[in-house]
């Protein structure tokens, strides 16, 4: 917008082509054209402030001849009494294309309150249409509109000191513009468009949402826009012993590493022994972390003044809660597959920056983090003061095969078929029945079949007695660690084998340390191989040097 409050920074002249170049011939959701002024306006203009606002060219027919729409006094009163009908404030310009004069209609988003039709019609842009919305989609849309986000709120007293110049600058560079000092700070908030341009002579108003994005201290303009850090040594849910606490301060892309900074050093981290590397893992995986914290930060509603964002750190789990409930239609039953944004300003600069996955991506982001290490999947719960997400540090296996199954993190897979990987790591080989063991109402057979349908597992022996191992493309890429221990393990057995004569499943596994159900595929292994005998059925079972 440019200092006369016009949106379009358009010449007052254009060539026709220049023109064309500039808006295009096809209507699409922000742009219509009409061959004059009519009542068309008391549609397009709600339809418009419902969707993303836009522009209405007054003077170009149906096949897109200009044929004029002078701006007169009849004209601009028309055009401000439809708007007025619709409880919509446009702004009115013209401009000369090729020598002809045109009117263009500006119509500005309208959000946190529902703009209808004069005749009580909710319609929004589709395309290049204005269509009326029905039944589940109007009740979810007008939930959905009537918050207004706290991110709107204008700052009252504007310092251009307040604000980390460094972190507007980098959000500068990632959109792609050059970076600014502080003289050009209120151009680049508005360029980042947490800033609404000057109206008049006055400068631009800056809202809160620039305030908490990039202020060195949000909290001195919005109360709460901090994180209060809480750890606490138990597993709860009653009081506990608080071990560490701390408020987080600062604009909020610094805000969002310094939070992920204190869990770290608030959570264990384990060594996993990978071949010849030692591997490092965190308790929780980092980008599942990264995400929780970020929607907290992005999504909580900043217009409930002292509310904080509350990360509560147990033995066994990370809270992260933010104020206010799940933003317009969302409840934890659809919040993997409906998406809505509350402060979409907030959280069109973290997408510029890099600091969150694409809309809508967030929570499906955290499910895949959870089940690639096979942990439970995150727990998202809410009431109409707050939203939890719990994270939880149960797993279905050792930190060395979370470590392991990480080089698969960016296949698709299903938590029974990693289960169905490891497993085939760990033991030599999966079975439908141990599977079943392991995951008690799995469709064993379906999952090892995908598997192998997948390049994971290959199949060994038929009907009552296959097995399933481990794939030579994956031996490929993830290396021999686990078969390598599973050899040290058999080199063990045998060894024992010959020194006391004979050895039971119970015997093996106080050896090597590992279950019984892993010992007895070891040891049946080894017979297989001829390298063992055995004799007995199921516990009386004994393994014998092969004779």
């Amino acid at each position: 917008m440019n200092a006369t409050g016009d949106p379009l920074e358009l010449p007052e002249e254009l060539s026709v082509d220049q023109f064309w170049g500039f808006f295009g011939r096809r209507e699409h959701t922000g742009l219509d054209f009409k061959r004059g002024v009519n009542r068309g306006l008391l549609v397009a203009i709600p339809a418009m402030a419902m969707t993303s606002g836009g522009y209405v060219v007054h003077g170009v027919d149906d096949d897109r001849s200009i044929v004029g729409c002078p701006l007169t006094q009849t004209t601009q009163d028309r055009i401000l009494r439809y708007a007025s009908e619709c409880d919509v404030q446009v702004h009115v310009r013209s401009i000369r294309v090729g020598g002809t004069e045109l009117t263009i209609t500006s119509v500005p988003e309208i959000a946190g309150r529902i703009v209808t039709t004069p005749d009580g019609r909710l319609v929004r842009r589709v395309g290049g249409d204005s269509l009326p919305l029905r039944g589940d989609a109007l009740r979810r849309f007008v939930l959905a509109r009537s918050e207004y986000p706290g991110e709107e709120e204008i700052v009252p007293h504007f310092n251009a000191d307040d604000f980390a110049l460094d972190m507007i600058n980098q959000a500068l560079r990632a959109d792609g513009r050059e970076p600014v000092g502080l003289a050009g700070l209120e151009r680049a908030l508005v360029d980042l468009r947490v800033a609404k341009p000057a109206q008049g002579t006055s400068g631009p108003l800056v809202l809160r949402a620039a305030a908490i994005l990039f202020c060195k201290d949000p909290a001195e303009h919005v109360s709460g826009a901090t994180v209060q850090f809480v750890r606490r040594a138990a597993v709860g849910p009653g009081p506990a012993p608080t071990t560490r606490r701390a408020e987080i301060k600062g604009p909020l892309p610094r805000l969002l590493e310094e939070c992920l900074a204190m869990i770290g050093d608030n959570t264990r981290r384990f060594e996993a022994v990978m071949g010849v590397r030692r591997e490092v893992i965190p308790e929780y995986p980092t980008q599942v972390l990264r995400e929780a914290v970020a929607n907290a930060l992005a999504h909580r509603d900043y217009g409930l003044v002292g509310a904080t964002v509350d990360i509560t750190v147990w033995d066994d789990r990370v809270e992260i809660t933010s104020p206010g409930p799940l933003p317009g239609h969302i409840t934890p039953d659809n919040i993997q597959t409906e998406h809505y944004s509350r402060n979409r300003r907030i959280m069109g600069v973290l997408k510029t920056m890099g600091l969150v996955e694409e809309y809508g991506e967030g929570v499906d982001l955290m499910i895949r983090g959870m089940e690639s290490r096979l942990m439970e999947r995150p727990v998202f719960s809410a009431n109409p003061d707050s939203v939890t997400v719990t994270l939880r540090s149960r797993a279905l296996v050792g930190v060395e095969d979370q470590a392991w199954l990480q080089l698969f993190a960016d296949h698709s897979m299903t938590v029974e078929e990693r289960l169905a990987l490891v497993t085939a790591r760990s033991e030599g080989a999966v079975t439908p029945r141990r599977l079943r063991a392991l995951r008690a109402g799995t469709d064993a057979s379906a999952v090892l079949a995908g598997a192998v349908a997948k390049g994971l597992l290959t199949r060994v022996g038929v009907r009552g007695g296959a097995r399933y191992v481990l794939s030579d493309e994956v031996v490929l890429r993830a290396g021999t660690t686990g078969i390598q221990a599973r050899s040290r393990q058999q080199q063990l057995l045998l060894d024992e084998i010959g020194r006391r004569g004979s050895l039971s499943t119970v015997e093996g596994a106080e050896l090597v340390g590992e279950q019984l159900g892993v010992v007895r595929n070891l040891l049946n292994d080894l017979v297989r191989a001829g390298l063992a005998r055995a004799e007995g059925r199921t516990r009386a079972r004994r393994y014998y040097p092969p004779s």
